[in-house]
């Protein structure tokens, strides 16, 4: 998730910064920053209705707008000053990452000292992010109208082994998720089971 954990001692207290829920797609966001001066810099933009073929990144959310130089591990807040996620300098432009993602990853450090979530070895897309005539396809052709399609299989994952193929559409049963950092939220989850002993199994019909 390109994040490290840093713990500062100090005599001081800090206060502790309001968060918000996860990003959505079309929402409002300012990407904060400071300059070597400590000059604080905003720049005003939205979640991006985008997706880029990034294998095993399927987390990132996509920034209209560019990060002040220096910007990048900075906050990006709501218009209630709710810090949401957190925006990286990436190519081909700022991507961010959830603030639910960031911060179970956060408390399961804390508690077990490492992060565990299932590698898929897969590159997906989001269904709702499709084009409205190929929603409409998927739909009428396959009652399909949520879940992620297969773009890139890793060579030799787990996936592969499974059968699945590119083209092929993944749904949760349950619609527990239907973008990819709520994907990833999920994912994360079955990873915080893992650590606690449970034994978990998901059904995926492809």
């Amino acid at each position: 998730y390109d994040v490290a954990l840093l713990e500062v001692m100090g005599d001081f207290q800090l206060q502790v910064p309001s968060f918000g829920s996860s990003t959505t797609y079309g929402q409002d966001v300012f990407a904060l920053a400071r300059d070597e001066n400590m000059c604080l810099m905003v720049r005003h933009g939205k979640i991006s209705w985008l997706e880029c073929p990034m294998l095993l990144n399927n987390h990132y959310m996509f920034l209209s707008c560019d990060i002040p130089e220096g910007g990048s591990g900075g906050p990006v807040i709501d218009h209630d000053g709710n810090i949401i996620g957190i925006v990286f300098d990436n190519n081909p432009g700022p991507v961010v990452t959830s603030i639910t993602t960031i911060r179970t990853c956060v408390e399961m450090w804390h508690q077990f000292s490492r992060v565990a979530r299932p590698i898929l070895g897969m590159q997906l897309k989001a269904v709702e992010l499709l084009d409205v005539s190929k929603l409409e396809e998927l739909c009428l052709d396959n009652n399909i109208t949520s879940g992620f399609i297969v773009n890139l299989v890793k060579v030799d994952s787990i996936a592969e082994r499974l059968g699945i193929r590119r083209g092929d559409v993944i749904v949760f049963q349950d619609s527990c998720c239907s973008t990819l950092p709520q994907l990833e939220d999920y994912l994360l989850s079955l990873g915080w089971g893992y650590l606690q002993g449970k034994s978990l199994t998901v059904d995926l019909k492809s």
